[in-house]
């Protein structure tokens, strides 16, 4: 069999543009987005790591994930170190999808069931407001629980035991899908997926007596 140059470079030309490699790319580590990173391992990397789960299922317009702080009321007032509840109103999300979150952190797509419906979990977490003008440290909360249940008529609940210090405060829901990753909507322009109120707690002042003449 003759060898036929033209055929050979053909195969060649088909080869070098359909490889994901390209010649001025540096070895195609470009295409790798995670590349010199750390990569995701399941745990919770504080420093930053890079994660190549893919997004997944995605509902529709119409199964958008929704939810709503119904207790403590927004702005409501409540005791110093006194217990409390938060109850969180959910729609458009099947609860009760948990995985661990110590070994299994960001490590499957999001996933819905055979309605449409995003499966998932939420959470509650409370930080306390120094400033009405600047945003809090994310890395500061004083209470933090997952909602890992199913919800029972559509409520999650959350019970703050020992209540909290007097000051002022931002309660908020987040949502997540399966492995914890925040939930992937089908469009930009929507409704919140999360809920956040403020709250005052006040301390237990005490009555100055009043001093007889």
């Amino acid at each position: 069999m003759k060898f036929n140059l033209g055929i050979a470079l053909t195969i060649l030309l088909f080869f070098f543009l359909t490889s994901p490699i390209d010649a001025n790319n540096d070895g195609g580590k470009k295409h790798d987005i995670c590349h010199g990173l750390e990569k995701g391992d399941g745990t919770q990397i504080k420093s930053g790591f890079c994660s190549k789960t893919f997004l997944g299922q995605i509902p529709s317009n119409k199964h958008m994930t929704s939810s709503l702080i119904t207790k403590p009321r927004n702005e409501e007032k409540l005791k110093a170190h006194k217990d409390f509840t938060v109850v969180v109103k959910m729609k458009n999300i099947e609860t009760g999808h948990f995985s661990d979150p110590e070994k299994d952190y960001y490590t499957e797509p999001q996933i819905l069931n055979k309605a449409g419906i995003v499966q998932g979990h939420s959470h509650v977490t409370i930080q306390r407001l120094e400033s009405e003008n600047n945003p809090p440290n994310a890395e500061k909360f004083n209470f933090f629980l997952g909602l890992n249940d199913k919800a029972k008529n559509g409520e999650l609940i959350a019970d703050v035991k020992g209540g909290l210090p007097a000051g002022r405060y931002r309660i908020c829901s987040m949502s997540s899908s399966f492995t914890h990753q925040p939930l992937v909507m089908p469009v930009a322009k929507r409704g919140s997926q999360d809920d956040c109120i403020r709250i005052t707690v006040k301390g237990n002042q005490k009555r100055k007596a009043r001093s007889l003449n």
